[in-house]
Order: C-alpha cells, then structure tokens, then sequence
C-alpha cells in the first residue's frame, strides 16, 4: 500500500496511486481506494470518508463538499462534478459485489443525498440531483415468505435530466434523458426520454417536450438574461458592458465573445468576465473553460469577512 499525506493531516491510502496536479484536501479526510486516480485541479472538503474496495476515479476540476461518506466497489466521477456536503454512497448492501456508482461529466450532486449502492448507480452527464433526493437499490423489511413486497436492483439515470429536491427514486427503475421530474416525486416507474414528470406515484406529464428550439423564445430569454446581470453587476460594483449580437447568437461581456451555439469563449477573462460565466451557469448556460467557476462577493459581505488582525 501507498500513503499519500497532506500537511493538514488528511491521508490517501491506496495499493495504485495516481494524483494530479492542485489537487486540495481539507481536513480530517480519509481516501481508501486499491486504486486511486484524482484529476487536475480537484478540490476534496472536511471530514469526507472514502472506502472504495477496487477503483476510485474523480475527473479534473470535479469539486467535493464537506462530511460526505463514500462506500462502493468502485466510484466514477466525470469532470466538473459539483458535488455537495453531507452526502452518503452506500447505506444497506453496500458491500454487495454490484456496488458500482458513475457520476457523468458536469453533473451536480447536492446536499443530504442518499445514493444506495446495493446494485448499482449509473447518473449520466448534466445531470441535476437536488436536496434530500433518495436513490435506493433495494427495499425490504418483512418477510417475504409471508407475503411482503422486496425490491432489489440497479437505477440509471440518463443524460440532461433534472430530479429535484425531496424526490425518491426506487430500485430497479430507469430515467431516460432529457427528462425533467416534479419536486418531492417518487419514482417507481421507467420514465422515457424527453419527458416532463412528477407526483406520488410519478405520472409522465408531458411526452417529448425536451429539448425545444425556439429561436425567438431563445432571444428574448437572453435579453432577459443579460437586464438581470446588468443589475447583479452593478450591485457588485463590477463594470460588465454587455452586447447580444441575434444574427451571430454572441454575447460580449467587456472584451470577452461567448458563442452561443458552440459554448466557446474568446478573449481574456477578469473576474467580471468570470462572474458573469457563472452567471449564466445558474441559468443552465455553461461554457466550460478549464477553469473552475467562480463569482464575486458583494463588497458588503466582502468587508464583513476580514481578519480581525486587519481591522482597527
């Protein structure tokens, strides 16, 4: 076995080691993996447990929370993984041989999630998890030589799909992509691609309404966007000139074009640019840079947060 230290006394151990570069740990974590792979530019919180029985893999510029205890066969996170703090892999049956968990690129996993790896968990890329969502892969507890329900069995999850906040998936189900699901919905059905759902049981609301191109819809939604950030800018104190070029599908913050259609950037970035990619990242438009997203305190909040050793 390898041990790998960090100076704040958190520690990797792991039979094959393989750690990128920037790569920040808080304290009071603990990586277990026999193997390890950890990406450029990852940023690991406080107090997070890891007990990964084969590989552990986590994508560059993937960040992770505080307080998250993480335990499968193996773990896959893509890049740019938002992953949020108090969230827990594992629970009943964790050390079953199908414990498996992938985390696709450009996801966002948020707080108090439950992610049962009795079987495995397949979450594809830009995915959207919310608050206090449950994921199980088993359910049971009265016997069932007497006639009670058990479920057993893995979960996927497909590509650009939104499952929000309070919402509870069952074993054995599959989530196509493009989908959208309602706040506090239980999920014991398959839902097909493109589909708006929700309620207790989820019912499929809308058949193939995701994705949809509306030229006009989108123009008038970007106008919006940028009135929005104009007055957030201000706020700020941040000086963003900004132009929407229709014909082009172009945005010029400043000095820097943000191309619609390919979600490529050109320019030099300052943290006024940076603040506004962030910007349009809540909105669902992420242009991805190779850096980490990142936004400007208001200088009312700013000042609070000094050393008292700098005040008078």
């Amino acid at each position: 076995m390898q041990i790998h230290r960090f100076e704040n006394g958190s520690y990797i151990i792991a039979e094959h080691l393989k750690l990128g570069h920037n790569v920040q740990v808080g304290p009071h974590t603990t990586i277990r993996a026999t193997e390890c792979v950890i990406g450029d530019d990852v940023t690991i919180g406080a107090r997070n447990t890891f007990l990964v029985g084969q590989r552990l893999e986590i994508g560059a510029l993937t960040t992770i929370g505080s307080h998250n205890t993480l335990t499968a066969r193996t773990i896959k996170l893509g890049e740019y993984v938002f992953w949020d703090s108090h969230v827990t892999v594992g629970h009943g049956g964790k050390f079953s041989p199908d414990a498996h968990l992938t985390v696709g690129s450009y996801s966002m996993i948020c707080a108090r999630i439950t992610l049962n790896t009795n079987h495995r968990i397949d979450i594809g890329e830009y995915v959207g998890i919310g608050e206090d969502v449950a994921v199980w892969t088993h359910g049971s507890f009265l016997p069932i030589l007497d006639g009670f329900p058990a479920d057993f069995g893995p979960v996927s999850i497909g590509h650009h799909v939104w499952l929000p906040a309070r919402s509870t998936v069952l074993p054995n189900r599959r989530i196509g992509n493009n989908v959208v699901i309602g706040t506090n919905t239980l999920i014991n059905k398959d839902l097909p691609d493109g589909c708006l759902a929700g309620g207790i049981p989820v019912k499929v609301l809308k058949e193939n309404v995701y994705p949809s191109q509306d030229p006009a819809r989108s123009a008038t939604l970007v106008r919006q966007v940028l009135h929005d950030y104009a007055e957030l800018a201000a706020y700020k104190d941040l000086q963003a000139e900004l132009h929407y070029d229709e014909d082009k599908n172009l945005i010029r913050c400043n000095e820097v074009v943000f191309n619609l259609d390919t979600l490529k950037t050109q320019g030099t970035f300052t943290r006024t640019e940076e603040d506004f990619r962030d910007y349009l990242r809540r909105r669902g438009i992420k242009f991805f840079t190779g850096k980490p997203f990142s936004s400007v305190l208001p200088e009312e909040y700013r000042r609070l947060l000094h050393s008292p050793n700098d005040l008078p």
